[in-house]
């Protein structure tokens, strides 16, 4: 669920600057011709299958940031992800609420995501977004830089996290997506703001849309690396 950004995180990627801010460590697309779709807070079976379903149809590649106690519990679909020539990164364990954590917690929190995304894959993964896209350039900065994680957060977000969001909305906002965007999508929701939020139809729906609109600008997708 996307609920917080920091003013050096919109500063460098947000807005579409066209590089890396290196102080966060925070990254978005080079103008490349390309255009990537992000999955969030999953894997979980009902959702996260329906839209590997989907995605292979569409023939797109795309990177999903996994929560680690969903990992542990769905090995299998992160497994199919590989499979399928998708990307994988973390999103930490248990997708706290980062702010009210001390330094010690949020380390635990970002080196077991990644471990049990890398026990899952067999390999490493630097991949990593940081849970509701939080950081700060004097707690969490310097952890991610310490465990050596490669963080991306996004440049378009059409909220579908929200309960009542519709495929629509979803679409229209994620085919808006330029070069060098990063859409974010979720394939499930981890503290949902209702339990209707935890129907993910609307998203899968609005996938076709979505990569239909951004293909018609001479557009590829890429995962991220």
């Amino acid at each position: 669920m996307a609920t917080w950004r920091d003013p050096f995180v919109t500063a460098g990627s947000a807005w579409g600057c066209d590089c890396r801010t290196s102080r966060g460590g925070v990254r978005r697309r080079r103008n490349d011709e390309c255009v990537s779709l992000t999955f969030d807070d999953g894997p979980h079976v009902g959702t996260t299958d329906l839209v590997l379903d989907v995605l292979a149809e569409l023939d797109v590649k795309a990177t999903f940031f996994c929560v680690g106690r969903n990992v542990q519990a769905h090995p299998e679909l992160v497994r199919r992800m590989v499979v399928e020539g998708h990307t994988v990164g973390s999103h930490s364990f248990t997708h706290p609420y980062v702010e009210d954590l001390r330094q010690h917690s949020i380390l635990d929190e970002y080196s077991w995501g990644r471990r049990a995304v890398e026990e899952a894959l067999g390999y490493p993964s630097a991949l990593f977004r940081p849970p509701h896209g939080y950081v700060r350039l004097l707690n969490t900065a310097p952890l991610s830089r310490i465990l050596r994680l490669k963080t991306w957060l996004w440049t378009v977000d059409p909220e579908d996290w929200r309960p009542g969001a519709c495929s629509r909305d979803i679409a229209t906002t994620a085919g808006k997506a330029q070069s060098g965007d990063v859409i974010l999508l979720h394939d499930w929701v981890e503290q949902p703001e209702a339990p209707e939020a935890l129907d993910r139809s609307a998203t899968v729906a609005a996938l076709p849309q979505i990569v239909s609109s951004v293909r018609c600008k001479g557009l590829q997708f890429q995962a991220l690396r």
